[in-house]
């Protein structure tokens, strides 16, 4: 016990403020998945985002504005991160529930999971205001941390995408669900930010 305390010890400080974290998403529990990583990763890159912004108050005539807006994108996508491992929890109870044929477990199901697609909708859709938030920064920087703009703006497409992949399977047994396409117009806006935050 003394060894692995002094192991951990030895660790920088990012390292020891993760590590039970990672060892979560890690374990062999089901949640929190890929989605609530998502929801985390899109809450990091609007992070980068806020110290962009507070970094270039001289060069930004509205970075004060700026900053607000991505503190209150970081906030909401924490609090995603929560209701997806919640609602994925629930959805996945639902599906090991017995009685298949019973019309109150299948309406329970229906719910649950149309609960566990609008979560990555979410996620896909504030993800990808991050990622024009930083395409925005991106562009106003002052030059020093422009570079850390543009990482923020990547990280927030890729959640945007990944989250947007989630609302697919989630809903594979609707495909023609319009949340599929809405999802996707995210994903694609987010992509299309992270590209203009590239040619700054």
């Amino acid at each position: 016990m003394c060894d692995a305390r002094a192991a951990m010890e030895d660790r920088g400080p990012f390292a020891r403020q993760t590590a039970d974290l990672l060892d979560e998403v890690a374990s062999e529990r089901l949640a929190p998945g890929a989605g609530s990583v998502a929801a985390i990763a899109a809450a990091l890159a609007a992070a980068v985002s806020e110290s962009v912004a507070r970094l270039s108050g001289a060069a930004a005539a509205d970075a004060a504005e700026a900053a607000r807006n991505v503190a209150a994108l970081r906030e909401r996508l924490v609090l995603l991160a929560d209701a997806n491992a919640a609602a994925y929890d629930e959805a996945t109870r639902s599906l090991g529930r017995e009685a298949a044929d019973d019309p109150v477990r299948d309406a329970r199901l229906g719910s649950d999971l149309a609960l566990a697609a609008y979560t990555p909708l979410s996620i896909a859709e504030v993800a990808a205001d991050a990622a024009e938030l930083a395409a925005v920064l991106a562009a106003g920087a002052d030059p020093a941390v422009r570079a850390d703009a543009v990482v923020a703006a990547c990280l927030a497409e890729a959640a945007a995408r990944g989250a947007a992949h989630l609302v697919r399977i989630n809903l594979g047994v609707s495909p023609d669900d319009e949340r599929i396409g809405v999802a996707e117009v995210h994903a694609e806006a987010a992509g299309q930010a992270r590209a203009r935050a590239l040619g700054s």
